[in-house]
């Protein structure tokens, strides 16, 4: 399946209300050329789940990590330990709702979907889908690696395959009010205060609205209306360096922040205040990102940028030679070099550990206080029901 223009993975940013439909016209004139580190290990990871719900779905065993651990994917990436463990996280949680459907053979897993109803040109794949027809209901994963935390609650790219998922299977306007759909996101790596599975369960006749979202701006990205709005998705667009939406709103916003402020401000200016400074440090924070990637272009390709050069950097120092091996080192210089130490909590648990038994052996100390802005989502859904 070649690469969709109108990918599902970036519903988020130009499909949801007020979205930057432009987005889909900078990534056409500025196509990603390489794949981002980031981006590399997480399709390692995502490679690991796959092959472990294979195992999973095939009432087979599935090891050790060594299995995994130190080979290398597809993708030329060298699987570690994190990413066998974020993946094991994932593959678990479609494990158990292999289990408690009874439904092993229906798991989908790494399954292209086209969304014809949102545009023709809409299509990807997702991560895993299940869609237990007796008893009325699809499941439907995203197994995100990064850091950066992704909500189920109004998740586009699951709403745009869902609507891919109800199409393929014929479910009209009259069954899609007795289907109930589960979107789930699985972070094992960013901290959330619901953990890292998240859920959001929905009627498929409730996103209707969404579907309809979804298509509209589908349709007006690919059309002369197109129009750019920033946001945190600037940090990831390729375009951003020649986006007078972003370039004009870094500047007013550094400009805003800067100026001179009373000594003191009521409750509400407070408030707006501090979310100017945020905004403006993320939106300069996205040019900065989008500028440096034309400068290294630039520098890498020969030519001169005044005022910059490329330096390499390096990573932690780490040892190039087998454990043993060292160790022997360390013993003929009098030195013990390994260390003996207990793992986390956490990784009890995931070793299977009951989480009472480890509950009561430790302790989760408070680090501090942070302001956080107000979750509107969050009001938004417990208000909805």
């Amino acid at each position: 399946m070649s690469h969709s223009i109108i990918p599902p993975s970036a519903a988020g940013i130009w499909g949801k209300p007020g979205g930057c439909t432009a987005w889909v016209g900078m990534n056409q004139l500025y196509p990603e050329t390489e794949q981002s580190e980031a981006a590399a290990i997480g399709e390692a990871s995502h490679e690991i789940g796959e092959g472990l719900i294979r195992l999973m779905q095939s009432g087979l065993e599935i090891g050790e990590a060594s299995v995994y651990v130190g080979q290398t994917a597809s993708n030329g990436v060298v699987f570690d330990q994190n990413m066998y463990d974020g993946a094991l996280e994932y593959a678990n949680d479609v494990y158990s709702v292999m289990c408690s459907t009874g439904l092993f053979d229906r798991v989908k897993v790494e399954y292209p979907i086209k969304a014809p109803n949102i545009h023709e040109k809409s299509f990807g794949t997702c991560d895993a889908c299940l869609h237990d027809r007796e008893k009325g209901h699809i499941y439907i994963w995203d197994y995100k690696y990064g850091f950066g935390v992704v909500e189920a609650y109004e998740n586009w790219q699951l709403i745009n395959y869902v609507s891919g998922l109800l199409h393929e299977l014929s479910i009209n306007g009259v069954a899609d009010q007795h289907l109930t759909v589960h979107m789930r996101i699985v972070q094992p790596r960013a901290f959330h205060p619901d953990g890292p599975i998240r859920k959001w369960v929905v009627k498929a006749s409730d996103l209707r609205p969404y579907f309809n979202q979804l298509e509209a701006n589908a349709e007006k990205a690919l059309s002369d209306d197109a129009e750019a709005n920033t946001g945190d998705h600037c940090k990831y667009c390729p375009g951003r360096h020649a986006c007078t939406a972003a370039l004009t709103a870094g500047n007013q916003l550094f400009e805003a922040a800067s100026s001179p402020l009373p000594v003191e401000l009521s409750d509400h200016a407070l408030g707006v205040q501090l979310s100017l400074v945020r905004r403006a440090l993320e939106q300069l924070k996205c040019l900065e990102s989008g500028y440096e990637t034309q400068v290294s272009s630039k520098l890498k390709a020969g030519k001169s940028v005044p005022g910059w050069k490329t330096q390499d950097t390096f990573g932690r120092l780490k040892w190039d030679k087998p454990f043993e091996q060292v160790v022997a080192m360390g013993s003929m210089l009098g030195k013990n070099l390994k260390k003996e130490e207990l793992i986390t909590p956490n990784q009890a648990i995931k070793l299977g550990v009951d989480e009472d038994v480890i509950k009561a052996f430790s302790i989760k100390s408070r680090s501090g206080v942070k302001i956080v802005e107000s979750n509107v989502n969050q009001a938004k859904r417990i208000f909805s029901k």
